[in-house]
Protein backbone atom coordinates (compact mmCIF):
# COMPACT_ATOMS: atom_id res chain seq x y z
CA UNK A 1 0.00 0.00 0.00
CA UNK A 2 1.26 3.47 -0.91
CA UNK A 3 2.72 5.30 2.10
CA UNK A 4 0.53 8.36 1.59
CA UNK A 5 -2.61 6.19 1.46
CA UNK A 6 -1.49 4.27 4.55
CA UNK A 7 -0.76 7.54 6.39
CA UNK A 8 -4.20 8.94 5.62
CA UNK A 9 -5.82 5.69 6.72
CA UNK A 10 -3.95 5.94 10.01
CA UNK A 11 -5.39 9.41 10.56
CA UNK A 12 -8.91 8.11 9.91
CA UNK A 13 -8.26 5.27 12.34
CA UNK A 14 -7.12 7.73 15.04
CA UNK A 15 -10.25 9.81 14.54
CA UNK A 16 -12.44 6.72 14.72
CA UNK A 17 -10.82 5.75 18.04
CA UNK A 18 -11.56 9.23 19.43
CA UNK A 19 -15.18 8.88 18.35
CA UNK A 20 -15.40 5.39 19.80
CA UNK A 21 -14.37 6.52 23.26
CA UNK A 22 -16.32 9.76 23.20
CA UNK A 23 -19.98 10.80 23.03
CA UNK A 24 -21.96 10.48 19.78
CA UNK A 25 -21.04 13.02 17.11
CA UNK A 26 -23.41 15.13 15.04
CA UNK A 27 -23.70 15.44 11.28
CA UNK A 28 -21.76 18.71 11.22
CA UNK A 29 -18.69 17.11 12.79
CA UNK A 30 -18.89 14.12 10.45
CA UNK A 31 -19.13 16.40 7.39
CA UNK A 32 -16.21 18.45 8.68
CA UNK A 33 -14.16 15.26 8.96
CA UNK A 34 -15.01 14.14 5.41
CA UNK A 35 -14.06 17.59 4.20
CA UNK A 36 -10.66 17.35 5.90
CA UNK A 37 -10.03 13.92 4.38
CA UNK A 38 -11.06 15.18 0.94
CA UNK A 39 -8.77 18.20 1.13
CA UNK A 40 -5.78 16.12 2.14
CA UNK A 41 -6.50 13.53 -0.56
CA UNK A 42 -6.70 16.26 -3.20
CA UNK A 43 -3.36 17.72 -2.07
CA UNK A 44 -1.54 14.39 -2.40
CA UNK A 45 -3.17 13.58 -5.71
CA UNK A 46 -5.75 11.00 -4.57
CA UNK A 47 -8.53 12.40 -6.70
CA UNK A 48 -10.86 9.38 -6.35
CA UNK A 49 -10.82 9.67 -2.58
CA UNK A 50 -11.34 13.43 -2.73
CA UNK A 51 -14.34 12.97 -5.02
CA UNK A 52 -15.88 10.29 -2.79
CA UNK A 53 -15.42 12.49 0.29
CA UNK A 54 -17.24 15.29 -1.51
CA UNK A 55 -20.09 12.94 -2.38
CA UNK A 56 -20.43 11.83 1.24
CA UNK A 57 -20.59 15.46 2.37
CA UNK A 58 -23.50 16.06 0.00
CA UNK A 59 -25.21 12.95 1.31
CA UNK A 60 -25.02 14.35 4.83
CA UNK A 61 -26.96 17.47 3.85
CA UNK A 62 -30.11 17.63 5.92
CA UNK A 63 -28.69 15.30 8.60
CA UNK A 64 -26.80 17.91 10.62
CA UNK A 65 -28.90 17.28 13.75
CA UNK A 66 -28.57 13.50 13.63
CA UNK A 67 -26.40 11.89 16.31
CA UNK A 68 -23.96 9.29 15.01
CA UNK A 69 -22.25 6.58 17.00
CA UNK A 70 -18.69 5.74 16.03
CA UNK A 71 -19.85 2.48 14.41
CA UNK A 72 -22.51 4.27 12.38
CA UNK A 73 -19.94 6.83 11.21
CA UNK A 74 -17.59 4.00 10.26
CA UNK A 75 -20.22 2.25 8.16
CA UNK A 76 -21.12 5.57 6.53
CA UNK A 77 -17.58 5.90 5.27
CA UNK A 78 -17.40 2.40 3.70
CA UNK A 79 -17.59 3.84 0.13
CA UNK A 80 -14.64 6.05 1.04
CA UNK A 81 -12.72 3.07 2.41
CA UNK A 82 -13.31 1.18 -0.84
CA UNK A 83 -11.41 3.95 -2.63
CA UNK A 84 -8.48 3.38 -0.28
CA UNK A 85 -8.34 -0.40 -0.46
CA UNK A 86 -9.18 -0.69 -4.15
CA UNK A 87 -6.80 2.05 -5.25
CA UNK A 88 -4.82 0.91 -8.26
CA UNK A 89 -7.22 -1.92 -9.08
CA UNK A 90 -8.05 -2.15 -12.77
CA UNK A 91 -11.73 -2.41 -12.01
CA UNK A 92 -14.00 -2.21 -9.04
CA UNK A 93 -13.42 -5.04 -6.60
CA UNK A 94 -17.02 -6.08 -6.83
CA UNK A 95 -17.61 -9.81 -6.53
CA UNK A 96 -19.07 -11.15 -9.78
CA UNK A 97 -22.59 -12.44 -9.26
CA UNK A 98 -21.52 -15.88 -10.51
CA UNK A 99 -19.09 -16.13 -7.59
CA UNK A 100 -21.42 -15.09 -4.79
CA UNK A 101 -22.92 -18.53 -4.38
CA UNK A 102 -20.02 -20.07 -2.51
CA UNK A 103 -20.52 -22.07 0.67
CA UNK A 104 -22.16 -20.42 3.64
CA UNK A 105 -19.51 -19.72 6.21
CA UNK A 106 -18.79 -18.02 9.51
CA UNK A 107 -15.77 -15.72 9.33
CA UNK A 108 -13.97 -14.41 12.41
CA UNK A 109 -12.23 -11.05 11.87
CA UNK A 110 -9.72 -10.21 14.57
CA UNK A 111 -7.08 -7.57 15.12
CA UNK A 112 -7.09 -3.84 15.60
CA UNK A 113 -7.97 -2.72 12.09
CA UNK A 114 -11.62 -1.61 12.19
CA UNK A 115 -11.32 0.29 8.91
CA UNK A 116 -10.26 -2.72 6.87
CA UNK A 117 -12.85 -4.94 8.54
CA UNK A 118 -15.60 -2.36 7.90
CA UNK A 119 -14.52 -2.27 4.26
CA UNK A 120 -14.56 -6.09 4.00
CA UNK A 121 -17.99 -6.37 5.59
CA UNK A 122 -19.37 -3.66 3.34
CA UNK A 123 -17.81 -4.98 0.13
CA UNK A 124 -18.78 -8.62 0.84
CA UNK A 125 -22.26 -8.03 2.20
CA UNK A 126 -23.85 -9.94 -0.69
CA UNK A 127 -21.88 -13.16 -0.22
CA UNK A 128 -23.28 -15.89 2.08
CA UNK A 129 -20.83 -15.25 4.91
CA UNK A 130 -21.54 -14.23 8.49
CA UNK A 131 -18.87 -12.02 10.03
CA UNK A 132 -17.93 -11.65 13.68
CA UNK A 133 -15.35 -9.03 14.63
CA UNK A 134 -13.19 -9.28 17.75
CA UNK A 135 -10.44 -6.63 18.00
CA UNK A 136 -8.53 -8.40 20.79
CA UNK A 137 -6.37 -11.33 19.68
CA UNK A 138 -6.47 -12.69 23.22
CA UNK A 139 -10.26 -12.54 23.23
CA UNK A 140 -10.43 -14.16 19.82
CA UNK A 141 -8.23 -17.05 20.96
CA UNK A 142 -10.39 -17.56 24.05
CA UNK A 143 -13.65 -17.47 22.07
CA UNK A 144 -12.55 -19.45 19.02
CA UNK A 145 -14.00 -22.80 20.01
CA UNK A 146 -17.27 -21.29 21.05
CA UNK A 147 -17.75 -19.28 17.85
CA UNK A 148 -16.72 -22.24 15.68
CA UNK A 149 -15.71 -20.18 12.62
CA UNK A 150 -14.92 -21.63 9.21
CA UNK A 151 -12.01 -19.25 8.71
CA UNK A 152 -10.14 -16.63 10.74
CA UNK A 153 -8.84 -13.44 9.13
CA UNK A 154 -6.23 -11.71 11.29
CA UNK A 155 -5.02 -8.20 10.67
CA UNK A 156 -1.37 -7.83 11.69
CA UNK A 157 0.37 -4.48 11.67
CA UNK A 158 4.06 -3.77 11.58
CA UNK A 159 5.65 -4.62 14.92
CA UNK A 160 2.90 -7.06 15.94
CA UNK A 161 4.63 -10.23 14.74
CA UNK A 162 6.12 -10.83 18.18
CA UNK A 163 2.78 -10.34 19.95
CA UNK A 164 2.36 -13.47 22.14
CA UNK A 165 -1.42 -13.27 21.70
CA UNK A 166 -0.92 -13.79 17.97
CA UNK A 167 1.15 -16.90 18.66
CA UNK A 168 -1.50 -18.27 21.03
CA UNK A 169 -4.26 -17.59 18.51
CA UNK A 170 -2.48 -19.50 15.75
CA UNK A 171 -1.53 -22.34 18.07
CA UNK A 172 -5.14 -22.80 19.13
CA UNK A 173 -6.34 -22.68 15.55
CA UNK A 174 -3.87 -25.47 14.81
CA UNK A 175 -5.37 -27.63 17.56
CA UNK A 176 -8.70 -27.98 15.76
CA UNK A 177 -9.22 -30.59 13.01
CA UNK A 178 -8.59 -27.90 10.39
CA UNK A 179 -9.29 -24.21 10.77
CA UNK A 180 -7.72 -21.97 8.11
CA UNK A 181 -6.14 -18.69 9.19
CA UNK A 182 -5.44 -15.83 6.79
CA UNK A 183 -3.12 -13.04 7.89
CA UNK A 184 -3.62 -9.64 6.29
CA UNK A 185 -0.79 -7.14 6.65
CA UNK A 186 0.12 -3.78 5.25
CA UNK A 187 3.84 -4.26 4.75
CA UNK A 188 5.03 -6.08 1.67
CA UNK A 189 8.34 -7.38 3.00
CA UNK A 190 9.34 -10.99 2.59
CA UNK A 191 10.35 -11.25 6.25
CA UNK A 192 6.82 -10.62 7.51
CA UNK A 193 5.34 -13.07 5.03
CA UNK A 194 7.71 -15.82 6.11
CA UNK A 195 7.04 -15.07 9.76
CA UNK A 196 3.31 -15.48 9.20
CA UNK A 197 3.79 -18.87 7.57
CA UNK A 198 6.18 -19.94 10.34
CA UNK A 199 3.53 -19.14 12.94
CA UNK A 200 1.06 -21.39 11.13
CA UNK A 201 -1.00 -19.15 8.86
CA UNK A 202 -2.47 -20.76 5.75
CA UNK A 203 -2.16 -17.57 3.74
CA UNK A 204 -0.41 -14.23 4.24
CA UNK A 205 -1.73 -11.40 2.09
CA UNK A 206 -0.71 -7.78 1.75
CA UNK A 207 -3.94 -5.80 2.34
CA UNK A 208 -6.01 -7.17 -0.55
CA UNK A 209 -9.07 -5.80 -2.28
CA UNK A 210 -12.28 -7.56 -1.31
CA UNK A 211 -12.58 -9.64 -4.47
CA UNK A 212 -9.12 -11.17 -4.03
CA UNK A 213 -9.73 -11.78 -0.34
CA UNK A 214 -13.05 -13.45 -1.14
CA UNK A 215 -11.54 -15.85 -3.66
CA UNK A 216 -8.60 -16.80 -1.44
CA UNK A 217 -10.75 -17.33 1.66
CA UNK A 218 -13.41 -19.23 -0.27
CA UNK A 219 -10.74 -21.60 -1.55
CA UNK A 220 -9.63 -22.32 2.01
CA UNK A 221 -13.20 -22.85 3.22
CA UNK A 222 -13.83 -25.35 0.43
CA UNK A 223 -10.63 -27.14 1.38
CA UNK A 224 -11.77 -27.24 5.00
CA UNK A 225 -15.12 -28.75 3.98
CA UNK A 226 -13.37 -31.51 2.04
CA UNK A 227 -11.09 -32.32 4.94
CA UNK A 228 -14.02 -32.32 7.36
CA UNK A 229 -15.87 -34.70 5.06
CA UNK A 230 -12.90 -37.05 4.94
CA UNK A 231 -12.38 -37.03 8.68
CA UNK A 232 -15.91 -36.71 10.04
CA UNK A 233 -18.23 -38.40 7.53
CA UNK A 234 -19.00 -42.12 7.68
CA UNK A 235 -18.10 -43.55 4.30
CA UNK A 236 -20.88 -46.14 4.13
CA UNK A 237 -23.88 -44.11 5.27
CA UNK A 238 -22.90 -40.50 4.52
CA UNK A 239 -23.79 -39.23 8.01
CA UNK A 240 -21.29 -37.99 10.58
CA UNK A 241 -19.13 -40.52 12.38
CA UNK A 242 -18.59 -40.56 16.15
CA UNK A 243 -15.59 -38.22 15.91
CA UNK A 244 -18.11 -35.46 15.28
CA UNK A 245 -19.95 -35.99 18.58
CA UNK A 246 -17.68 -33.78 20.78
CA UNK A 247 -18.23 -30.91 18.38
CA UNK A 248 -22.02 -31.37 18.50
CA UNK A 249 -21.98 -31.57 22.25
CA UNK A 250 -19.91 -28.38 22.57
CA UNK A 251 -22.52 -26.50 20.53
CA UNK A 252 -25.51 -27.88 22.39
CA UNK A 253 -23.87 -27.40 25.78
CA UNK A 254 -23.32 -23.77 24.81
CA UNK A 255 -27.06 -23.48 24.03
CA UNK A 256 -27.80 -24.94 27.44
CA UNK A 257 -25.48 -22.51 29.22
CA UNK A 258 -26.63 -19.49 27.24
CA UNK A 259 -30.36 -20.07 26.90
CA UNK A 260 -31.15 -22.77 29.43
CA UNK A 261 -32.31 -24.91 26.49
CA UNK A 262 -31.77 -28.67 26.99
CA UNK A 263 -31.19 -31.10 24.14
CA UNK A 264 -31.96 -34.79 23.87
CA UNK A 265 -29.60 -37.57 22.87
CA UNK A 266 -31.13 -40.74 21.44
CA UNK A 267 -29.01 -43.83 20.89
CA UNK A 268 -30.65 -46.05 18.23
CA UNK A 269 -29.92 -49.69 17.44
CA UNK A 270 -31.42 -51.75 14.63
CA UNK A 271 -33.36 -54.71 15.96
CA UNK A 272 -32.21 -58.19 14.93
CA UNK A 273 -29.57 -56.77 12.60
CA UNK A 274 -27.36 -59.84 13.00
CA UNK A 275 -30.13 -61.97 11.52
CA UNK A 276 -30.28 -59.68 8.47
CA UNK A 277 -26.55 -60.18 7.91
CA UNK A 278 -26.72 -63.92 8.52
CA UNK A 279 -29.75 -64.51 6.31
CA UNK A 280 -29.25 -62.05 3.45
CA UNK A 281 -25.52 -61.29 3.60
CA UNK A 282 -23.48 -58.24 4.56
CA UNK A 283 -24.38 -56.30 1.41
CA UNK A 284 -28.00 -56.46 2.48
CA UNK A 285 -26.94 -55.33 5.95
CA UNK A 286 -25.15 -52.37 4.41
CA UNK A 287 -28.28 -51.46 2.47
CA UNK A 288 -30.29 -51.45 5.69
CA UNK A 289 -27.75 -49.19 7.39
CA UNK A 290 -27.78 -46.80 4.42
CA UNK A 291 -31.57 -46.76 4.43
CA UNK A 292 -31.81 -45.93 8.12
CA UNK A 293 -29.19 -43.17 7.83
CA UNK A 294 -30.96 -41.58 4.86
CA UNK A 295 -34.31 -41.91 6.60
CA UNK A 296 -33.05 -40.20 9.77
CA UNK A 297 -31.48 -37.35 7.81
CA UNK A 298 -34.67 -36.83 5.83
CA UNK A 299 -37.04 -36.89 8.80
CA UNK A 300 -35.13 -34.81 11.36
CA UNK A 301 -34.72 -31.05 11.46
CA UNK A 302 -31.78 -29.10 10.13
CA UNK A 303 -30.66 -28.27 13.68
CA UNK A 304 -30.62 -31.96 14.67
CA UNK A 305 -27.60 -34.18 14.10
CA UNK A 306 -27.40 -37.79 12.93
CA UNK A 307 -24.24 -39.73 13.72
CA UNK A 308 -23.31 -43.33 13.00
CA UNK A 309 -22.02 -44.33 16.39
CA UNK A 310 -20.66 -47.69 15.27
CA UNK A 311 -21.98 -50.93 13.74
CA UNK A 312 -25.75 -50.69 13.59
CA UNK A 313 -25.97 -47.95 16.22
CA UNK A 314 -26.82 -44.34 15.45
CA UNK A 315 -27.05 -41.20 17.58
CA UNK A 316 -29.79 -38.68 16.89
CA UNK A 317 -29.14 -35.50 18.84
CA UNK A 318 -32.20 -33.26 18.97
CA UNK A 319 -31.33 -29.62 19.66
CA UNK A 320 -33.41 -27.44 22.01
CA UNK A 321 -35.82 -30.29 22.64
CA UNK A 322 -37.39 -31.51 25.87
CA UNK A 323 -37.63 -35.19 26.75
CA UNK A 324 -41.38 -35.37 26.05
CA UNK A 325 -40.91 -33.71 22.66
CA UNK A 326 -38.04 -36.05 21.82
CA UNK A 327 -40.08 -39.11 22.72
CA UNK A 328 -42.86 -37.95 20.42
CA UNK A 329 -40.34 -37.49 17.59
CA UNK A 330 -38.76 -40.91 18.16
CA UNK A 331 -42.14 -42.65 18.25
CA UNK A 332 -43.01 -41.04 14.92
CA UNK A 333 -39.67 -42.11 13.44
CA UNK A 334 -40.16 -45.64 14.71
CA UNK A 335 -43.58 -45.98 13.10
CA UNK A 336 -42.50 -44.50 9.79
CA UNK A 337 -39.30 -46.53 9.53
CA UNK A 338 -41.09 -49.78 10.35
CA UNK A 339 -43.34 -49.11 7.34
CA UNK A 340 -40.39 -48.56 4.99
CA UNK A 341 -39.47 -51.29 2.50
CA UNK A 342 -35.78 -51.89 1.97
CA UNK A 343 -34.65 -53.60 -1.19
CA UNK A 344 -31.64 -55.79 -0.57
CA UNK A 345 -30.27 -58.54 -2.79
CA UNK A 346 -33.62 -59.07 -4.53
CA UNK A 347 -35.62 -59.16 -1.31
CA UNK A 348 -37.83 -56.56 0.37
CA UNK A 349 -37.05 -56.15 4.06
CA UNK A 350 -38.69 -54.29 6.90
CA UNK A 351 -36.73 -53.35 10.00
CA UNK A 352 -37.33 -51.67 13.32
CA UNK A 353 -35.08 -49.99 15.84
CA UNK A 354 -34.92 -49.50 19.56
CA UNK A 355 -33.79 -46.31 21.28
CA UNK A 356 -32.41 -45.12 24.60
CA UNK A 357 -33.25 -41.51 25.33
CA UNK A 358 -31.72 -39.01 27.72
CA UNK A 359 -32.33 -35.30 28.22
CA UNK A 360 -29.04 -33.39 28.48
CA UNK A 361 -29.81 -30.64 30.97
CA UNK A 362 -26.58 -30.25 32.96
CA UNK A 363 -23.80 -28.41 31.11
CA UNK A 364 -21.10 -29.56 33.53
CA UNK A 365 -21.55 -33.22 32.57
CA UNK A 366 -19.07 -34.76 30.09
CA UNK A 367 -20.22 -36.32 26.85
CA UNK A 368 -19.47 -39.83 28.10
CA UNK A 369 -21.94 -39.37 30.94
CA UNK A 370 -24.86 -38.84 28.54
CA UNK A 371 -23.75 -41.63 26.23
CA UNK A 372 -23.55 -44.01 29.18
CA UNK A 373 -27.08 -43.12 30.31
CA UNK A 374 -28.48 -43.47 26.78
CA UNK A 375 -26.71 -46.81 26.36
CA UNK A 376 -28.26 -48.17 29.58
CA UNK A 377 -31.69 -47.05 28.41
CA UNK A 378 -31.09 -48.69 25.03
CA UNK A 379 -30.10 -51.92 26.75
CA UNK A 380 -33.37 -51.82 28.70
CA UNK A 381 -35.30 -51.30 25.45
CA UNK A 382 -33.56 -54.34 23.94
CA UNK A 383 -34.24 -56.46 26.98
CA UNK A 384 -37.89 -55.47 26.72
CA UNK A 385 -38.12 -57.13 23.31
CA UNK A 386 -36.95 -54.35 20.94
CA UNK A 387 -38.88 -51.83 18.87
CA UNK A 388 -39.16 -49.80 22.07
CA UNK A 389 -38.02 -46.46 23.46
CA UNK A 390 -36.75 -46.26 27.00
CA UNK A 391 -35.85 -43.11 28.88
CA UNK A 392 -32.65 -43.02 30.93
CA UNK A 393 -32.71 -43.11 34.70
CA UNK A 394 -30.17 -40.81 36.36
CA UNK A 395 -27.22 -42.46 38.06
CA UNK A 396 -27.22 -42.41 41.84
CA UNK A 397 -23.47 -42.17 42.23
CA UNK A 398 -21.82 -38.75 42.21
CA UNK A 399 -24.22 -36.02 41.24
CA UNK A 400 -27.56 -37.75 40.85
CA UNK A 401 -31.07 -36.73 39.92
CA UNK A 402 -30.83 -34.15 42.61
CA UNK A 403 -27.91 -32.39 40.91
CA UNK A 404 -29.93 -29.64 39.21
CA UNK A 405 -31.63 -28.64 42.41
CA UNK A 406 -28.35 -28.84 44.26
CA UNK A 407 -26.78 -26.51 41.72
CA UNK A 408 -29.64 -24.08 41.86
CA UNK A 409 -29.55 -23.91 45.61
CA UNK A 410 -25.78 -23.72 45.94
CA UNK A 411 -25.32 -20.36 47.55
CA UNK A 412 -21.77 -20.08 46.30
CA UNK A 413 -22.87 -20.44 42.70
CA UNK A 414 -23.83 -17.20 41.00
CA UNK A 415 -26.44 -16.91 38.29
CA UNK A 416 -26.15 -14.23 35.62
CA UNK A 417 -28.48 -13.60 32.67
CA UNK A 418 -27.26 -11.44 29.77
CA UNK A 419 -30.12 -10.16 27.60
CA UNK A 420 -28.84 -8.32 24.53
CA UNK A 421 -29.58 -8.68 20.81
CA UNK A 422 -25.89 -8.21 19.95
CA UNK A 423 -24.20 -11.63 20.09
CA UNK A 424 -20.75 -10.13 20.38
CA UNK A 425 -21.76 -7.93 23.34
CA UNK A 426 -23.21 -10.98 25.05
CA UNK A 427 -20.03 -12.91 24.47
CA UNK A 428 -17.77 -10.13 25.73
CA UNK A 429 -19.81 -9.63 28.89
CA UNK A 430 -19.98 -13.38 29.50
CA UNK A 431 -16.19 -13.53 29.28
CA UNK A 432 -15.95 -10.65 31.76
CA UNK A 433 -18.24 -12.53 34.14
CA UNK A 434 -16.08 -15.65 33.85
CA UNK A 435 -13.03 -13.59 34.66
CA UNK A 436 -14.65 -12.27 37.86
CA UNK A 437 -15.84 -15.75 38.75
CA UNK A 438 -12.37 -17.24 38.35
CA UNK A 439 -10.76 -14.43 40.32
CA UNK A 440 -12.94 -15.19 43.30
CA UNK A 441 -12.80 -18.96 43.05
CA UNK A 442 -16.51 -19.19 42.48
CA UNK A 443 -18.77 -20.97 40.02
CA UNK A 444 -21.50 -19.42 37.98
CA UNK A 445 -24.34 -20.29 35.62
CA UNK A 446 -24.36 -17.82 32.74
CA UNK A 447 -27.42 -17.60 30.51
CA UNK A 448 -27.64 -15.55 27.31
CA UNK A 449 -30.76 -14.33 25.55
CA UNK A 450 -31.12 -12.43 22.28
CA UNK A 451 -34.28 -10.56 23.26
CA UNK A 452 -36.47 -9.78 26.26
CA UNK A 453 -39.29 -12.09 25.27
CA UNK A 454 -37.16 -15.23 25.09
CA UNK A 455 -35.74 -14.31 28.50
CA UNK A 456 -39.19 -13.98 30.07
CA UNK A 457 -40.30 -17.29 28.55
CA UNK A 458 -37.18 -19.19 29.64
CA UNK A 459 -36.99 -21.83 32.39
CA UNK A 460 -34.37 -19.59 34.01
CA UNK A 461 -36.87 -16.77 34.48
CA UNK A 462 -39.55 -19.14 35.70
CA UNK A 463 -37.20 -20.50 38.35
CA UNK A 464 -37.07 -17.11 40.08
CA UNK A 465 -33.51 -17.80 41.17
CA UNK A 466 -31.67 -14.88 42.77
CA UNK A 467 -29.49 -13.50 39.99
CA UNK A 468 -27.87 -10.60 38.24
CA UNK A 469 -29.68 -9.65 35.02
CA UNK A 470 -27.85 -7.51 32.46
CA UNK A 471 -30.39 -5.90 30.12
CA UNK A 472 -29.88 -4.03 26.89
CA UNK A 473 -32.03 -0.90 26.81
CA UNK A 474 -33.07 -1.27 23.14
CA UNK A 475 -33.93 -4.70 21.73
CA UNK A 476 -36.38 -6.15 19.20
CA UNK A 477 -39.71 -7.65 20.37
CA UNK A 478 -39.45 -6.24 23.90
CA UNK A 479 -37.02 -3.58 25.06
CA UNK A 480 -35.07 -3.51 28.29
CA UNK A 481 -37.40 -1.10 30.12
CA UNK A 482 -40.42 -3.29 29.40
CA UNK A 483 -38.56 -6.30 30.77
CA UNK A 484 -37.48 -4.28 33.81
CA UNK A 485 -41.08 -3.26 34.48
CA UNK A 486 -42.14 -6.90 34.36
CA UNK A 487 -39.39 -7.95 36.77
CA UNK A 488 -40.31 -5.31 39.30
CA UNK A 489 -44.06 -5.91 39.00
CA UNK A 490 -43.52 -9.59 39.71
CA UNK A 491 -41.00 -8.81 42.47
CA UNK A 492 -38.33 -11.06 41.02
CA UNK A 493 -35.18 -11.19 43.20
CA UNK A 494 -32.90 -9.84 40.48
CA UNK A 495 -30.14 -7.27 40.57
CA UNK A 496 -30.57 -5.46 37.26
CA UNK A 497 -27.95 -3.65 35.21
CA UNK A 498 -29.30 -1.69 32.22
CA UNK A 499 -27.08 -1.08 29.16
CA UNK A 500 -27.76 1.78 26.79
CA UNK A 501 -26.28 3.99 24.09
CA UNK A 502 -28.29 6.95 25.37
CA UNK A 503 -26.35 9.52 27.37
CA UNK A 504 -29.34 11.61 28.44
CA UNK A 505 -29.41 12.09 32.23
CA UNK A 506 -33.22 12.07 32.24
CA UNK A 507 -33.20 8.67 30.56
CA UNK A 508 -30.80 7.35 33.18
CA UNK A 509 -32.92 8.81 36.02
CA UNK A 510 -36.04 7.25 34.47
CA UNK A 511 -34.46 3.80 34.40
CA UNK A 512 -33.23 4.08 37.98
CA UNK A 513 -36.70 5.15 39.11
CA UNK A 514 -38.12 2.06 37.38
CA UNK A 515 -35.90 -0.12 39.53
CA UNK A 516 -32.57 -0.59 37.74
CA UNK A 517 -29.74 -1.21 40.20
CA UNK A 518 -27.01 -0.07 37.79
CA UNK A 519 -26.89 1.83 34.52
CA UNK A 520 -23.97 1.59 32.07
CA UNK A 521 -23.69 3.54 28.82
CA UNK A 522 -22.22 2.35 25.52
CA UNK A 523 -19.55 2.32 24.25
CA UNK A 524 -18.47 0.54 27.39
CA UNK A 525 -15.68 1.68 29.59
CA UNK A 526 -14.71 -1.84 30.58
CA UNK A 527 -13.16 -0.97 33.94
CA UNK A 528 -16.39 0.83 34.87
CA UNK A 529 -18.51 -2.09 33.68
CA UNK A 530 -16.33 -4.53 35.61
CA UNK A 531 -16.56 -2.45 38.82
CA UNK A 532 -20.34 -2.14 38.62
CA UNK A 533 -20.78 -5.81 37.82
CA UNK A 534 -18.48 -6.75 40.67
CA UNK A 535 -20.65 -4.71 43.05
CA UNK A 536 -23.87 -6.41 41.94
CA UNK A 537 -22.33 -9.87 42.32
CA UNK A 538 -21.19 -8.96 45.80
CA UNK A 539 -24.72 -7.90 46.68
CA UNK A 540 -25.98 -11.34 45.67
CA UNK A 541 -24.03 -12.76 48.61
CA UNK A 542 -25.47 -10.36 51.13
Amino acid sequence: MDRSVASLLDRIHEQYERWRTGPPLDGVELARFFNAVGRTAAVIGLSDIAAEAERLIHRLNGQTERQWTAEEALMEMVPLLRCFYEAGEAASATIPSSHRQGPKAAILLCGNDPLFFAYVRGALQTVPWRFTTIPSLEQAAASMFRLSPDCIIVSVKEGEWENPDLTVLLERAGQRPYLPVVIVRRDEGKEGRLKGYELGADDVITTPAADELFVRVRRLIEKKRKIDDLVLIDELTGVYNRKYLPRVYARLRSDLERYGAPSCLALLDLDHFKQVNDRFGHLAGDAVLQKLAAFLRQHTRGVDTVVRFGGEEFVVWLAKTSKSEARAVLERLQRQFAAEKIEADGALLSCTFSAGLVECDEPDRPLDYWLRLADKALYAAKRGGGNRIEEAAREKSGSSDEAPSQASTDRRRWAIAIVDDDELVRMMIADLVRKLVNEQGRKADIYEFGDGLSFLESPFYQSGRQSVVILDRVMPKMDGLEVLNRLRQERKPYKVMLLTSRQDERDIAHALNRGADEYVTKPFKWFELEARLRRLLKELDE
